[in-house]
Formats: C-alpha cells, sequence, structure tokens
C-alpha cells in the first residue's frame, strides 16, 4: 500500500498542491500519481526544466521500502481533497529501478582482532 497525503492552498487564482507518497511495503515499488484537480497540472520546474519524475502531468518513481518523497505541483483548478490519487502501483527489481543494492547495506566493518593493525 502506498500512503498519500496532500495539501491545497489557493493564491492569486492558482491552487498550490503539496502531498508526500510513503512507500509502506517492505519491498522497492513504482507509483504512478495523477491529478484529482479539474484543470491542468504545471509540474515544478529547476532551471527551466521539469523534473524528471513528471511526465505529460503524471508523477512516477520508485520508493524504496518506508521512504517518503514529496511532491507539488500547481493548477488553475480549484483545491479538492485528495488533490492526488494513486493509478499504479508495480512491484520494481533494483537494477530497473537505478537503485544500487549496495546502498541500502548497513555500514560494515571487519570484527576487531582479524588484522594486524588491531594487535
Amino acid at each position: 500500500m502506498m500512503k498519500v497525503e496532500t495539501e491545497c492552498r489557493r493564491e492569486n487564482g492558482i491552487t498550490l498542491v503539496k502531498g508526500a507518497v510513503t512507500n509502506t511495503r517492505s519491498t522497492l515499488h513504482t507509483v504512478r500519481l495523477e491529478s484529482t484537480l479539474d484543470g491542468p497540472t504545471w509540474p515544478p520546474k529547476r532551471d527551466g526544466v521539469v523534473r524528471p519524475e513528471w511526465r505529460d502531468g503524471v508523477w512516477e518513481a520508485t520508493i524504496r521500502p518506508g521512504d517518503t518523497l514529496g511532491i507539488g505541483f500547481a493548477s488553475s483548478g480549484d483545491p479538492r481533497s485528495p488533490a492526488l490519487e494513486v493509478t499504479n502501483v508495480e512491484r520494481a527489481d533494483s537494477e530497473s529501478a537505478g537503485v544500487d543494492p549496495v546502498d541500502s547495506l548497513t555500514d560494515w566493518s571487519p570484527p576487531r582482532g582479524i588484522s594486524s593493525v588491531d594487535n
């Protein structure tokens, strides 16, 4: 299950939506979210470029178990709750998701006394 929370604020005829999606499952999943507002979806841009999670007004990202990702956008549509809906969830393998499995390993160090440095 994916937990999605949203909050809307209307300013100068524009609805600003901020939200968070949490992967409550025990495995890596890719989730797709779409706006429920009646109006266009304007995703955020950085240096004039739309964030990579956004394509054609749809947000999609791969989320690790227990992790939460933030999401935001603007629209001319009136506020609605919830402002986002989950339209697809799929289990992802770490290779196709571009996730390095080594990143998820805990810090490791050799046991004391295994090398001559420790003696």
